[in-house]
């Protein structure tokens, strides 16, 4: 008998006015024991609602509307939560998307584990202690970790504990949903090579959730494809990398890409080839679109290029350590129209350059010039919003990054107001020309909008068009596609290459997605703890790298293929 059985489960989620969206429709599978199956699909498609379903965690408005989920041969969908409760250990157990959040912040790794162990009463009193050690070893955290609170771990350290505390109910099914999107290609790695140990040496059965192909293929034995709240496709893995059969199957796949490859492309974005010349950007165009606020007032930097030269920044002693060298002797000029890419894992000093830039921080040691003017000695207010009309930030999370109680064409106006001098009907035209520009049109449809009746890329392009409202001659994108599924990523980049071509625009592109790297940078730096280990052409270096750092990056990178 399989472990785990669904049949014609539905989820739906219930409207304020009494109506329910159906996210999951009338789903059915069989799992068995030691089994580890892919769940993919990109955001909206119901694998996480399912996820959610499969471990009893389902919260109000989402609720089951039909069907069974027999567990071991027991329908756990008809079960109360107190039954539930008594069935989690030696069930049935759920890793969530991000460590931070599933973790409380006010108490300690051990506090975590000692009301595990209280809550379910499977582990004697005096064993706590050592059972703690034991599971936190297991996810190859050392022992000081359980004295530790969660905001004085990495985001893989967190992941850990999280994986850690669910294998302490001593699950036979773990679903892990999304376990590595906010993570580095070094930290996934590593956290994706745990997760695979695990599930060998306890022989649970794993379903991971994701919207990565890649990574899932290279984990699981069995994928099941998920669109629109219906299970599209279920194959074995290596049916799904060669022969998908489902038209949605098929487009996920083909959003996968190999960075080392001779020549590189996905749907929406132009081919990249070895040596391959890049259209140059038509600087001549952009002071013909310029807005009269923009064009009147005095640029900074005239097309001139940004300067970083010997650039340093030491954060000062801790309560656990010593002093950081963020970023140390990091020089590199970003030429008028040039796409740049600082690449590296977290930690490694990429988003510290980024604030040095834009004079969010400034630096121990070192310079950075653009045109005239010294970054890094500028003061006031007002030479700060002088340098910021001309360098916008792109952030990562598209979600945090807008208002929620502010509509797009209020988001909008404030930063055409405050950097144009445009008022009245001149700001409303330009907000029009912004969503047009970034491709959200019919734009009166849009601008009324709230954040949250956007999606994910949809809200990325109001983030840039954000970042044009000041007319800039540089954007820093800070990890813009890394919260978006496969197939939002090509239509970001594609805006983004698209800006530095017509525009003029400079972009200095921050990432840790070698893959999107490639696609739609010039030139490329790989940072390691703040320094500069390998510089180049982006196509020379990721395919023949010199540093072992470097390497490192690209063997982490999923590959299917292999």
């Amino acid at each position: 008998m399989s472990l785990l059985r669904v049949e014609d489960l539905s989820v739906v989620y219930d409207e304020g006015d009494g109506t329910a969206f159906e996210a999951v429709k009338r789903v059915g599978f069989e799992l068995d024991q030691g089994e580890f199956v892919g769940l993919v699909g990109e955001s909206g498609s119901g694998k996480s609602t399912l996820g959610f379903a499969l471990t009893r965690l389902s919260k109000p408005p989402a609720r089951i509307a039909g069907g069974r989920i027999l567990f071991d041969g027991t329908d756990i969908a008809a079960l109360s939560i107190e039954e539930v409760r008594t069935q989690r250990q030696g069930g049935f157990a759920m890793v969530l998307q991000s460590g931070m959040n599933a973790l409380n912040p006010v108490r300690t790794i051990r506090n975590h584990f000692m009301d595990i162990f209280a809550a379910h009463g499977h582990v004697p009193p005096r064993a706590r202690a050592a059972r703690a050690e034991e599971l936190i070893a297991k996810v190859e955290l050392p022992p000081a970790t359980l004295n530790r609170y969660p905001g004085e771990l990495s985001g893989g350290m967190r992941q850990r504990v999280s994986i850690a505390l669910a294998l302490s109910l001593e699950p036979r099914l773990m679903v892990f949903d999304e376990p590595t999107t906010a993570l580095d290609v070094l930290v996934q790695h590593a956290v994706m090579n745990t997760i695979r140990q695990l599930q060998a040496s306890e022989n649970f059965t794993a379903v991971l959730i994701s919207h990565d192909l890649g990574v899932v293929l290279e984990a699981t034995q069995r994928v099941l494809v998920m669109h629109d709240g219906v299970i599209v496709e279920d194959a074995p893995s290596e049916r799904i990398l060669n022969a998908p059969q489902h038209p949605y199957t098929q487009m996920l796949l083909s959003h996968y890409g190999d960075p080392r490859a001779a020549e590189v492309s996905v749907p929406g974005l132009d081919r990249r080839a070895e040596g391959e010349a890049r259209p140059a950007p038509d600087t001549g165009a952009v002071s013909g679109a310029r807005t009269a606020g923009a064009a009147a007032r005095q640029r900074l930097g005239a097309r001139e290029p940004i300067v970083v030269s010997h650039l340093t920044k030491v954060y000062p002693k801790g309560r656990r350590g010593a002093a950081t060298r963020a970023v140390d002797e990091v020089s590199f000029t970003l030429e008028p129209g040039m796409s740049m890419a600082l690449v590296g894992a977290s930690g490694s000093g990429k988003s510290t350059i980024a604030k040095l830039i834009t004079g969010v921080e400034r630096p121990t040691s070192g310079t950075i010039a653009f045109g005239g003017t010294r970054i890094d000695t500028l003061r006031g207010r007002r030479a700060l919003k002088q340098l910021h009309s001309e360098v916008q930030m792109v952030f990562q999370d598209p979600y945090a990054a807008l208002n929620p109680l502010h509509t797009v064409e209020y988001i909008l106006t404030r930063p055409v107001e405050n950097f144009t001098g445009l008022r009245g009907g001149a700001a409303r035209a330009r907000v029009r020309e912004l969503l047009e520009t970034v491709g959200l049109t019919p734009v009166e449809k849009f601008a009324s909008r709230l954040p949250h009746q956007l999606s994910g890329g949809q809200r990325q392009r109001v983030v840039i068009a954000r970042a044009l409202a000041s007319d800039p001659q540089v954007i820093i994108a800070d990890e813009p596609v890394s919260m978006l599924d496969m197939s939002l990523r090509a239509g970001v980049l594609a805006l983004l290459e698209e800006l530095r071509r017509t525009r003029g625009v400079s972009m200095l592109y921050i990432t840790h997605d070698l893959l999107s790297a490639r696609l739609v940078t010039d030139r490329i730096l790989v940072l390691d703890k703040g320094v500069v280990v390998e510089r180049g052409d982006t196509a020379e270096v990721l395919q023949r790298p010199q540093d072992d750092y470097t390497v490192r990056l690209l063997d982490a990178v999923p590959s299917p293929r292999g």
